[in-house]
């Protein structure tokens, strides 16, 4: 079909396309904003407003109320529309820096001429030129040339693979000469047939793979059963005020003489009138109990944590990816350039006179500093072009990096023999006679009979003298180079040079945030490509593997070989899985899953994405694979595991403030409907209007909502267990302080109602404007003071508080308006003018649930 000379006629390339399709990937379906906003509205919370707005209308008889119905609908929508807009700017944000990193050309040549033509343009039988430091764009095989390239991406091991022109008829990563998409090219050039494109491409098929939904986050879960805990109790307070109606209407009015109640009863339009007034109380004791600020709550603490992320290099991709972050019980995680730096470094010269740390004590020894100046310039297939550094692969860019030196004698390389895996070194000849050997420490060391001394003068060299030195090195999970010389070609034996020992080093941070991920009670299992000893090594490095507290290593050929009972049994010790292949990761992810834990995941490569998926929370590295941001719920931009640590901060603060709202909430609540429901039985029928609680629900729940929203990451939130994924959101001591303090509220409520010398105080008897308008101040500011109690679970109430600014003037605007609505909110919200000294009275004592709280707390801790 192809001619290699000529490569593809344009004929050939369209009928290649009607054939194979072109390289573009199958994008993963994208949801329209109206899309996501439907979706949106089964949030659990949402549905119970929706439920409430239906009761509203439907049951009212004609009597709707406007204001009630308008509020609910605005809340729904709001809360709807800002959850919405976050994700969907969010995702925006996502696609503009993925565009960014698949943008590229690719040298093809078609019509017997070399073309720059996009990467998503290419089709099979297409004729590609390779270079170093290029990405190879589809899967093909290399018709000519030698190429070394970088597979991590693809199956997470870190060894580069060499490969060239031959026969090998299947698409194994471990060919020789078959070459994948997503590959780098790290070193040599060659000329690749294109063979699959497009979803046909492994990279393609992986991505095609990851386009599945995951099971329902912790935060959704959790919300889904406080909604069914709020739906059963607002029914329950409901039929329980229905019936305490009906018998006082029929039964405590008739002066519970039976004669008088059979009267009642008889009277049809009478009872239908009481019937038609007691459902609507139990509508209204529905509504009230609805948590219409609780979905814009969470919508806005997410939301507001999203952007103080991104100041952190952290972009979310899922909003509900924040809060179970920090729900995790257990971690997988990658090494390369997650705990390590990815960049191989120099990190100590072993010679035979001892080991060397520092270029400039290395140069002390100025023979052994020379021939290994002359080996990185010569040596490698670095090249330096205008102050930058380029071409070779890794190892050998951080050797010439290490050594550069200019005052290195210029000479002609005459001879030149590239790395093999056989020969497991590369050599070069030059124009002085000098050859120069480096490669593997074992072959090094093996052919070596002399060794350059400290001076510069030849010894005798043993290989047993050095060996123990490089195994030491080796067994910390450091790579180990060895370089060698000849004066010219007719020397029996090399004369040994130096050992460099290469170290792909931690992170800077690593160690630390490890062990507050750890203080936080979450298991890191780090998961490479790498050999056990390596691996155990840089994991007890960071802290995350230590032998003597029994934590277990284990190899993918190991992990294979066990059944899911015999891995569940030992996975609380598992700390490393060396060697891992992709499906190892994912069954780690589903049998940590079937053991009721909230997973984690992190990774850069193609073959990290399926794992990424399937996890409660995915975490792509800035550096990664399109496939593998795809994949991810949270972009790390700086690829530091100390953004993964913040980010449990953070997700445990938005659970924090979204219990600290719910407290605050249900602790109002209770006492509303309390008075609604007590009333009745002091003369009070209406203690708070409709309009007036509208405010309470809306207003202040939404403006409350807004300033728990901006509490501070707390550091010793980490210092907390993590949650189980199936954890009420309601917890013990939370219980006790809404229904304990909610009805103190309740309480002072109703011997406000019920007092005589208070009525007096405000008019007369009878209730008046005026005394009602001191009740609704009485009742706001008991939820403000009742707003600071929530949000500070410790004795001092005050805790902490200058880290959220936004909460306290967010609260003193509450005051604000509602000190302006008792002077003009006028007959609409039923209210008067007080003088002073009334209206200092009342505030006074709302604020009398302060002490009494801070007595709760101090009881309930002393238990």
């Amino acid at each position: 079909m192809t001619n290699k000379l000529n490569g593809l006629t344009s004929t050939e390339v369209k009928r290649s396309i009607q054939l194979h399709g072109d390289n573009s990937l199958n994008k993963e379906k994208k949801k329209s904003f109206f899309k996501r906003f439907i979706e949106n509205l089964s949030d659990p919370i949402i549905r119970i407003l929706m439920i409430a707005l239906f009761v509203q209308i439907i049951f009212t008889f004609g009597d709707i109320n406007y204001f009630e119905i308008g509020g609910i609908i605005v809340a729904i929508l709001l809360s709807t529309t800002v959850s919405t807009l976050s994700e969907y700017r969010s995702e925006k944000a996502f696609d503009k820096i993925r565009e960014d990193s698949i943008s590229g050309l690719v040298s093809v040549l078609r019509d017997g001429e070399i073309r720059k033509i996009a990467s998503s343009e290419l089709v099979v039988g297409d004729i590609v030129y390779l270079s170093a430091g290029e990405k190879i764009q589809a899967d093909g095989e290399i018709i000519s040339g030698k190429i070394t390239v970088d597979q991590s991406a693809l199956n997470g091991e870190s060894i580069e693979c060499h490969k060239a022109a031959g026969n090998d008829y299947g698409w194994d990563l471990g060919s020789s000469v078959k070459v994948f998409r997503g590959s780098i090219i790290t070193d040599g050039n060659g000329i690749m047939r294109v063979g699959r494109v497009g979803s046909k491409t492994f990279y393609g098929m992986v991505a095609k793979d990851v386009q599945t939904e995951t099971r329902v986050s912790p935060l959704k879960l959790r919300l889904g059963k406080l909604a069914s805990q709020i739906s059963k109790i607002r029914y329950v307070i409901a039929i329980i005020v229905g019936i305490t109606y009906l018998f006082n209407a029929v039964v405590v009015d008739s002066g519970f003489e039976t004669e008088r109640i059979l009267k009642f009863l008889s009277d049809v339009p009478r009872l239908v009138t009481t019937l038609i007034n007691a459902l609507t109380l139990m509508i209204t004791v529905v509504v009230v109990a609805a948590p219409e600020g609780l979905p814009m709550m969470i919508t806005v603490v997410l939301s507001a944590n999203m952007k103080k992320m991104l100041s952190d290099n952290i972009l979310v991709k899922k909003l509900v990816g924040i809060e179970t972050a920090g729900s995790m019980n257990i971690l997988f995680t990658d090494k390369t350039g997650t705990i390590t730096v990815g960049r191989p470094e120099c990190e100590k010269i072993i010679t035979i006179s001892g080991s060397v740390k520092g270029i400039n004590n290395l140069k002390k020894m100025r023979a052994i500093y020379d021939y290994l100046c002359l080996s990185a310039k010569y040596n490698t297939d670095v090249v330096q072009l205008n102050g930058e550094i380029t071409g070779g692969n890794p190892t050998d860019r951080a050797i010439y990096e290490f050594f550069i030196d200019e005052r290195v004698d210029k000479l002609a390389v005459v001879k030149k023999e590239a790395f093999t895996s056989e020969k497991k070194s590369s050599s070069v000849t030059l124009e002085n006679g000098k050859i120069l050997i480096k490669g593997a420490a074992e072959r090094i060391l093996t052919i070596s009979r002399y060794a350059i001394g400290a001076n510069g003068e030849r010894i005798p060299f043993d290989m047993n003298d050095l060996y123990e030195s490089y195994m030491d090195a080796a067994a910390l999970g450091q790579r180990v180079i060895g370089v060698a010389m000849k004066d010219d070609a007719s020397d029996e034996g090399y004369t040994f040079v130096a050992l460099i020992v290469m170290k792909d080093k931690i992170r800077r941070g690593v160690s630390e945030a490890v062990r507050e991920v750890h203080r936080a009670g979450i298991q890191i299992v780090m998961i490479t490509g790498d050999g056990r000893e390596t691996a155990a090594a840089i994991a007890s490095e960071c802290g995350i593997y230590n032998r003597s507290a029994g934590h277990v290593v284990l190899s993918g050929e190991e992990l294979n070989k066990m059944s899911d009972t015999e891995l569940k049994a030992v996975l609380p010790k598992l700390r490393v899985v060396a060697r891992a292949l992709p499906q190892d990761k994912t069954r780690l992810v589903r049998l940590s899953q079937e053991e009721n834990l909230v997973v984690g995941m992190t990774g850069d490569g193609i073959n990290d994405a399926p794992s990424m998926k399937l996890a409660d929370v995915g975490f792509s590295m800035g550096s990664g694979t399109d496939i593998a941001k795809s994949a991810s719920d949270i972009v790390i931009l700086d690829n530091s595991f100390t953004a993964i640590s913040r980010t449990i901060l953070y997700g445990r603060t938005i659970f924090k403030s979204i219990r600290k709202f719910i407290t605050f909430q249900l602790t109002m609540n209770l006492a509303a409907c309390g008075v609604s429901l007590i009333g009745q039985f002091i003369g009070v029928d209406t203690p708070i209007t409709i309009i007036q609680m509208l405010w309470v629900n809306i207003i202040m729940d939404t403006l409350g909502g807004l300033a728990f929203a901006g509490e501070a990451p707390l550091s010793y939130y980490m210092q907390e267990r993590p949650k189980r994924r199936d954890e009420q959101i309601l917890s013990g001591e939370m219980l006790h302080q809404i229904f304990v303090t909610g009805a103190y509220t309740l309480g002072l409520s109703v011997f406000f109602l019920s007092s005589p010398s208070i009525r007096l105080m405000y008019g007369s008897y009878m209730p008046s404007a005026k005394f009602y308008t001191a009740f609704y101040v009485l009742f706001i500011f008991s939820g403000i003071f009742n707003g600071l109690l929530a949000r500070c679970s410790r004795l001092w109430l005050m805790s902490n508080i200058s880290k959220n600014k936004p909460f306290i003037l967010i609260m003193l605007l509450i005051s604000l308006i509602q000190i302006a609505m008792i002077y003009f909110g006028g007959e609409i919200f039923r209210c008067v003018p007080l003088l002073l000294p009334e209206l200092s009275f009342v505030i006074l004592l709302s604020m009398t649930v302060v002490p009494f709280e801070m007595i709760r707390r101090l009881l309930f801790k002393l238990k």
